[in-house]
């Protein structure tokens, strides 16, 4: 009997061709997941500002305000954060504007409405003015993709829905 040592030809076509498969697949989960990962990144990033001005209007006693833009010709987010003077109602020019943040978001493929929110945090930490929600949802308007809301109510409280965009009845379905 003659022993050979190594593998057949036969042996390493079917491992290529079964590594090929599991690559193929691979990729296709993975830009599924990426995608709905940067979506879920942009309704975090929104949330946080949020909870940090309302954290920073509790902690200082004054009025804070977040004023969030969106550019869809340029892809981006801008965060505009803006410290009272704690006269409550008496002076609408009396903030200050302390950081302002932009976010590119070309690579997201989502988009953000309304184009522009603001959002004013009283020191007791409830929302002075009206409650309000930002949507994120997938530029495509493709069913099924990865959606958002940042949800904020007249007490402070801000909460965020992920979920599964409809595109018939152009709403985000939350996922429990």
């Amino acid at each position: 009997m003659d022993k050979r040592d190594g593998f057949t030809l036969i042996e390493l076509l079917m491992v290529i061709g079964v590594a090929g498969v599991l690559l193929a697949l691979g990729g296709a989960l993975a830009s599924k997941f990426a995608a709905r990962h940067s979506t879920d990144n942009v309704t975090r990033t929104i949330s946080s500002a949020l909870q940090l001005m309302k954290l920073k209007a509790a902690r200082e006693g004054v009025e804070y305000q977040a004023i969030l833009t969106f550019d869809s010709s340029k892809g981006t987010l801008t965060i505009v954060t803006q410290r009272g003077n704690s006269n409550r109602g008496t002076c609408s020019t009396c903030y200050v504007t302390e950081t302002s943040q932009t976010i590119g978001l070309s690579n997201a493929r989502v988009t953000i409405n309304p184009a522009s929110k603001t959002f004013n945090f009283n020191p007791d930490g409830t929302l002075g003015g009206a409650s309000g929600t930002v949507n994120v949802q997938p530029a495509s308007g493709k069913s099924g993709s990865r959606c958002g809301q940042v949800v904020v109510n007249p007490f402070g409280r801000i909460r965020i829905v992920e979920g599964n965009w409809s595109s018939s009845s152009s709403t985000c379905t939350p996922v429990y």
